[in-house]
């Protein structure tokens, strides 16, 4: 970001190709396995080779892009023991942070406004419409813990979860008002001080949309 006039922000070209590139992988455009050179982006973009570059490193930092030393940036190929696995992962992670909540009846404003975004999206929304505001209610309360460590953890597994939600989107899984229903559930359950009930419904939550994405990838003999 950059500061205009008037101390607002302004979006730098970095922050823009990044934001382009990142629509094209979660909506499926750049699909799974595609190679991306910072040559091509900056022919296709019409924007420097040092600018390409930086937005393909901090797509490779989100975990939207995987490059291995002196390699081409790739989108991430995942099958369906990556995503059980990156499922379970995450179910051990944020069962602990509900039970953490729980204890203090806490629930971060910020997750009651991604809820009514969630409830604000359109009969036929974007992808990223969806996803946006399904990740980051997680990722808010994930930072109410107030863990530095525990936030990084998160944060490593990101990517990875971007392309799994983007997916279940992509495929019409879940409906943007049943994922809304079902943060609802949590965000009550935590505001109630049940723990048992905070851990089912986060548990229900995350394991809905692992059966269904699997089921899919299984289906169509694919991989993500």
């Amino acid at each position: 970001m950059t500061v205009g006039a008037g101390g607002l922000q302004v979006p730098s070209l970095v922050d823009a190709l990044h934001s382009a590139i990142r629509e094209r992988i979660l909506s499926g455009e750049l699909p799974p396995g595609s190679p991306l050179t910072e040559i091509d982006l900056a022919t296709h973009y019409s924007v420097a080779r040092p600018t390409a570059k930086a937005a393909v490193e901090r797509l490779v930092h989100d975990g939207l892009l995987r490059r291995s030393s002196n390699k081409t940036a790739r989108v991430p190929v995942l099958n369906v023991d990556d995503i059980e696995d990156l499922y379970y992962t995450r179910e051990l992670l944020e069962r602990e942070v509900v039970v953490g909540l729980t204890k203090r009846k806490m629930v971060p404003e910020d997750a009651r406004i991604f809820i009514k975004d969630l409830r604000a999206v359109g009969p036929d929304p974007v992808v990223t419409k969806v996803v946006g505001p399904d990740i980051k209610f997680h990722l808010s309360l994930v930072n109410a813990i107030g863990s530095p460590r525990l936030m990084r953890l998160y944060r490593s597994i990101m990517g990875e979860l971007h392309l799994c939600m983007a997916q279940v989107q992509t495929n019409h899984l879940l409906s943007p008002k049943d994922i809304a229903d079902e943060h609802v559930a949590i965000v009550e359950a935590i505001e109630a001080g049940d723990r048992r009930r905070a851990v089912h419904e986060m548990k229900e939550h995350l394991d809905r949309a692992r059966v269904l994405l699997v089921r899919d990838m299984e289906s169509q003999g694919t991989t993500l």
